[in-house]
């Protein structure tokens, strides 16, 4: 969802939570793409999060980000959020498979360990089942 604000600022600002698995991938492509943001976690700072529920019409969503232009994305796709840094001039280099593992350590992780558990277990439906969520790790961070 994109809405504008009144405030602008020179940097993005990126309001999130360690806990939110959208955090990860949202960083990971602003660090990619080399946008100058300041990050702030809802959890210790109560300004930031009165800031992301005025945005948020009540609801504390994160990632919330706050652009240059004063426009803001909430929980935006990856795809969404390319687009929004392409329109503002940078350029998103696509990820290395490494980089698409490490911003999703969600499916990441669960992936290995459903993997793992199917090769010890012999097991080739939890082998495809860990294959799957590692793809999707990647997959999702490539739209």
């Amino acid at each position: 969802m994109e809405n504008s604000t009144l405030h602008t600022t020179e940097k993005v600002i990126m309001y999130g939570t360690p806990t939110c698995p959208g955090v990860p991938p949202v960083r990971g492509m602003l660090e990619r793409a080399d946008v100058q943001f300041n990050y702030v976690n809802i959890g210790e700072d109560p300004i930031g999060r009165s800031r992301v529920m005025e945005i948020n019409h009540g609801n504390a969503s994160v990632p919330t980000l706050i652009f240059p232009d004063g426009s803001t994305l909430t929980e935006p796709s990856t795809a969404v959020l390319r687009q929004k840094l392409e329109s503002l001039g940078y350029k998103v280099p696509q990820p290395t498979l490494w980089q698409s593992l490490r911003d999703n350590p969600f499916y990441s992780i669960m992936g290995t360990a459903i993997f793992l558990f199917g090769l010890y277990d012999g097991n080739w439906v939890f082998m495809a089942l860990g294959s799957g969520l590692l793809a999707f790790a990647v997959v999702s961070s490539r739209r």
